[in-house]
């Protein structure tokens, strides 16, 4: 395995780090700022916003750039961005660093993603980019189960410890045998990419699968104490360690199985296993069931991941790659953005975490069946 390899995927647990520290924290913070979970909603998704908006640009970034520009670039906004919150317990201070922060993880995925996607062995982009994504998911691990001790010292360590992570990779990039940048024209200019149909249908799967993982990522701590009576979020963070584990893990098996099935057999089969789920989760209120099924929705909404992306990262020349990658990144992190807001809004204004499975059922649906339809010839 070579330093650039091995580098990409180190990115994988740093990010999930990153992404994923204040949901461990949900109590603590809440308290701190003194705040709704609509409003802690608009914190944690604060990130996602223009990790979301930045994903085509950090694409194009990173095809103008050359990948060491925009790496060096992504970890400094994402080292001040989790420095900015520490100055002060202020909710705006907070939001305000999150987005910095989320500028920063849009252009690392997707430079990571095309240093992939490049420097992959035989052709295997799609196993090792869903290796990363299974990195991602196990390193939230260590969020769910670091941080609710680590806020013990004090609240500033949720915010230091992306900091410091991000300092320690800023360290190795220099070290990194990245070929010389030469700018040239891309040969699919940015305004064509927006018309590649099979982007906007892989998009759709995207928003779907991953914007599953990243809300119940995020809130199954909480849902877990709605029908666990007298437990708080913080207590139950195990929770969404446990949700992590399973992401992950279902990732790197996603990696491995799409080296034997074909990738969009494995899309096809794990939007349909989600919905499926979601709707059980619409009326399913014990506690071991709501687990075990939340568990299952970590487990198809991660599969898909390296199918996805392998058949994204054939649909265009290397020299727009990284735009055209952005472009499925783009949907698929809107789904994240809406889907964790809407699930916050529903415990908030409805009483229950239920609607928004409804909701992510019906979401499912209607990206499916175009998609079979539509992407039947795609290898």
């Amino acid at each position: 395995m070579t330093l650039e390899i091995a580098f990409a995927l180190l990115n994988g647990p740093a990010l999930g780090i990153i992404m994923m520290n204040v949901p461990p924290a949900l109590t603590e913070l809440m308290a701190l700022y003194g705040v709704s979970y609509t409003q802690i909603a608009l914190l944690m998704s604060a990130l996602l916003w223009p990790h979301t908006a930045m994903q085509l640009p950090a694409g194009m970034i990173a095809d103008r750039l050359g990948l060491r520009r925009t790496h060096i670039i992504s970890l400094a906004c994402m080292g001040v961005g989790n420095v900015l919150p520490v100055l002060a317990p202020v909710l705006a201070l907070g939001i305000i660093g999150r987005m910095l922060t989320g500028v920063g993880t849009a252009m690392a995925w997707m430079s990571t993603m095309k240093l992939l996607a490049v420097c992959a062995p035989g052709g295997r982009a799609g196993a090792y980019q869903a290796f990363f994504g299974g990195f991602f998911s196990l390193g939230s691990i260590v969020a769910y189960l670091a941080i609710p001790i680590i806020v013990r010292a004090g609240w500033q360590w949720v915010f230091l410890v992306p900091a410091i992570l991000c300092v320690a990779l800023l360290a190795v990039v220099p070290a990194l045998r990245l070929a010389p940048h030469t700018a040239a024209p891309p040969s699919v200019p940015a305004r064509r990419i927006l018309t590649v149909r099979q982007g906007w249908l892989l998009g759709g799967y995207h928003a779907v699968s991953y914007g599953s993982m990243m809300s119940l990522g995020s809130w199954t701590p909480a849902l877990l104490a709605e029908v666990m009576r007298g437990r708080t979020a913080t207590e139950l963070a195990w929770g969404g360690g446990l949700f992590m584990l399973v992401s992950g893990v279902s990732r790197l098996c996603g990696g491995v199985v799409i080296l034997r099935i074909r990738p969009l057999v494995v899309a096809h089969g794990s939007i349909l296993g989600l919905m499926a789920l979601c709707l059980g989760l619409t009326f399913v209120r014990v506690p071991g069931a709501v687990l075990a099924l939340t568990l299952l929705a970590a487990w198809f909404g991660s599969i898909t991941f390296g199918a996805l992306f392998q058949l994204a990262s054939r649909s265009v020349a290397a020299d727009s790659l990284g735009a055209f990658l952005g472009f499925v990144n783009t949907i698929g992190n809107v789904g994240a953005v809406v889907l964790t807001v809407m699930f916050g809004w529903s415990k908030d204004t409805l009483g229950s975490f239920t609607w928004g499975f409804g909701a992510l059922a019906l979401l499912a649906a209607a990206v499916l069946i175009p998609g079979l339809a539509r992407l039947s010839g795609t290898k």
